[in-house]
């Protein structure tokens, strides 16, 4: 199971959390203590260790503007938070991450339009929205590929959520802050260590009904 860790806003941020188990390394491309100078994150990536991604944070950003921070980051996938269209990501020319506040019929409807490379339900950050992603929905969500979802503060409900939906990764951000744009070993840990336990739980939990 993948483990991706955004808000990444400087190199030590990036080795901190590569150290913690990190697969994916999220930047945030929006005005704000956490966005990323794109010309750091290209140092950053050019020392990546093979196999882990780096990802691209934008949000209803004209394309001009995107295409241009994603040639000179060198990041290989857009993650997208706003209300960007099937046609705007195709445009883009790398791998997307289409973001929802949740998963519901509307929400499967407009992801099917989309060619994306995953999927990413963060209630709260799309629009303001507040809520929870119920199971079921993230379940017929993976009908369309790879679905990322928001961990849930705790141990036990990240446990519940991996348990019930078995996604292709968990997602972090400001959880794992201590200030905006500063990153914290032990919460990465504490992070990690709760994914991989419940993804090992699960596992275990699918070899026994076989």
């Amino acid at each position: 199971m993948k483990i991706k860790i955004c808000g990444i806003s400087s190199p030590r941020d990036a080795e901190l959390a590569l150290s913690e188990g990190a697969d994916l390394l999220g930047f945030v491309f929006l005005k704000g203590p956490r966005r990323a100078d794109p010309r750091i994150v290209r140092e950053v990536i050019r020392r990546l260790p093979e196999g882990i991604e780096a990802v691209g944070l934008f949000r209803n950003q004209p394309l001009a503007e995107v295409r241009s921070i994603l040639g000179e980051s060198g990041v290989t996938i857009a993650q997208l938070n706003g209300s960007e269209t099937p046609e705007f990501a195709s445009a883009l020319g790398v791998r997307v991450i289409k973001t929802f506040s949740t998963f519901t019929k509307r929400s499967l409807e407009e992801l099917s339009r989309y060619d994306a490379f995953a999927s990413l339900a963060e209630p709260g950050r799309v629009s303001g929205a507040k809520g929870s992603v119920d199971p079921d929905w993230a379940v017929c969500a993976k009908k369309f590929g790879r679905v990322l979802l928001s961990a849930p503060a705790g141990a036990e409900a990240i446990h519940d959520m991996i348990h019930r939906v078995r996604p292709w990764g968990v997602d972090a951000g400001t959880s794992t802050d201590t200030s905006p744009g500063v990153k914290d070993a032990g919460r990465i840990r504490a992070l990690v260590a709760a994914v991989r336990a419940a993804d090992l739980d699960t596992q275990k939990i699918r070899v026994t009904v076989r």
